[in-house]
């Protein structure tokens, strides 16, 4: 979630400039007049192939503005010139992710179905309501090769490729240096060597009366899952093992439960009151406010310091950041965006569309606009970012002193299972159930997927 994973200005306002109608596509229902279209796709009216999209990145969302950039420029290529957008919009990235899941059961997916943060990949692919996009890269050479092994094989389900990887995912710690300073605690250079050190930091700073972490549980509890699945990778080498692993199926390993337990410790003794039930957009708000002195999240979080309608002004300036404790770093592929679409007149428009957003301009640009890391490893980074965007450049340096990287549960767990873990976290932190019950509730979850 993602995310959620997580802007500006309204995208709809611009969006609404550039398509003749915004039309609801599935059953939701946007706003505007509705373009007819013929089976093949072709609007009556303009003759332009029409693609129907759900979009999240809408409102306040991190990328609004730059999925509003993209919508409107790929118009304006050779490529988009005949491609006319239908949208519903949908602003938060759960809401988005349950109607995905429930067309994908029955129902139509959008012509271009958007990564939402969950890994759903394999489940639309056996769904038969995605397009087989791999003819698509073995025809586009030059296309293909900006993607790494690893992130393809990411997407890929039973050898087929249904995902275009978008950008790689990583996270880490955000502090408010002002506050450290008014506990008079110390922050090593790339971060604490142990969760000792780091939970000593955390005691230091309850003592000076402030809350030193976020955490949530609703939406996914994306922020505490950022936390237990650094408390599991940086675990030792079983943990970190476990932690890189797709779709793990038992949950009762002695690493998972002593991180189960360590969270349950957290919720009761280092977060805000609001946590339990709370999702990520308040904790946030709570970081940007100077309530929390540390937050987990990656990149796509650093243009909201310099929104003053989110954070306070020079709000910029008082954030650093540091590796999770043990030099961990989340660092995964992503799941990619896919092609809903059947008509292939369809399916060539928005592989199209994903080329264009994909391509290295567009990921540099993604970078500067929203935080997104590039999921190409050889682009040319612009020289001026350091000065323009000093935190930015500082995500970047720090990749390299993380000694342990891992996954997290939205992209590596079943869907289900993610899901077990938002309802029973509550149960953990009022300690109704011990961390291996909750444990084993994951365990019966995964399970499930076996039947």
């Amino acid at each position: 979630m993602k995310k959620n994973y997580l802007k500006r200005v309204l995208a709809s306002a611009l969006m609404g400039t550039m398509v003749l109608g915004l039309a609801a596509c599935g059953n939701g229902g946007g706003q505007g007049t509705e373009s007819k279209t013929e089976s093949g796709g072709a609007s009556e009216d303009t003759g332009k192939t029409v693609l129907n999209v759900i979009n999240y990145h809408v409102g306040t969302d991190y990328a609004a503005d730059y999925y509003a950039y993209l919508f409107e420029e790929f118009q304006k290529t050779e490529e988009g010139k005949n491609v006319e957008f239908k949208f519903e919009e949908i602003p938060t990235t759960d809401a988005y992710n349950q109607k995905i899941k429930l067309l994908i059961s029955s129902g139509d997916l959008p012509d271009i179905v958007f990564n939402g943060g969950n890994n759903i990949t394999e489940l639309a692919a056996k769904s038969g309501k995605v397009a087989d996009l791999t003819q698509y890269f073995e025809e586009d050479p030059e296309w293909k090769a900006l993607f790494d092994e690893t992130s393809l094989d990411f997407n890929t389900v039973d050898g087929k490729i249904y995902g275009v990887p978008v950008s790689k995912e990583i996270s880490y710690i955000y502090y408010n240096k002002e506050l450290f300073e008014k506990a008079k605690v110390e922050v090593p250079e790339v971060g604490y060597e142990t969760w000792d050190d780091f939970f000593a930091a955390c005691d230091q700073l309850k003592e000076a009366g402030i809350t030193p972490v976020g955490m949530d549980t609703a939406d996914m509890g994306w922020l505490t899952n950022l936390w237990m699945s650094a408390l599991i990778g940086t675990s030792g080498e079983a943990g970190n093992e476990w932690m890189n692993t797709m779709y793990p199926d038992d949950f009762n390993t002695p690493e998972v439960e002593a991180a189960a337990e360590t969270i349950q410790r957290m919720f009761q003794e280092y977060t805000t009151d609001d946590a339990v039930g709370g999702k990520y957009d308040p904790m946030a708000t709570h970081f940007f406010n100077g309530e929390i002195a540390m937050i987990p999240n990656g990149p796509w979080m650093i243009p909201d310091f310099s929104q003053t309608e989110k954070a306070p002004e020079g709000f910029y300036d008082k954030v650093g950041i540091m590796l999770m404790p043990g030099r961990g770093m989340e660092m995964v592929p992503t799941p990619g965006d896919m092609v809903g679409a059947s008509d292939e007149e369809k399916i060539k428009a928005a592989v199209a569309f994903l080329k264009f957003e994909t391509s290295p301009e567009n990921q540099i640009k993604a970078l500067e606009m929203t935080g997104l890391q590039p999921v190409s490893n050889d682009l040319d980074i612009p020289e001026d970012l350091t000065e323009s965007d000093p935190l930015m450049a500082e995500v970047l340096q720090i990749q390299n002193e993380a000694e342990a990287t891992y996954g997290q549960n939205q992209a590596y767990w079943y869907q289900n299972t993610i899901d077990t873990f938002s309802t029973e976290l509550p149960e953990l932190a009022f300690g109704n159930i011990t961390p291996e019950e909750f444990c084993s509730k994951l365990t019966e979850s995964a399970a499930k997927n076996q039947e």
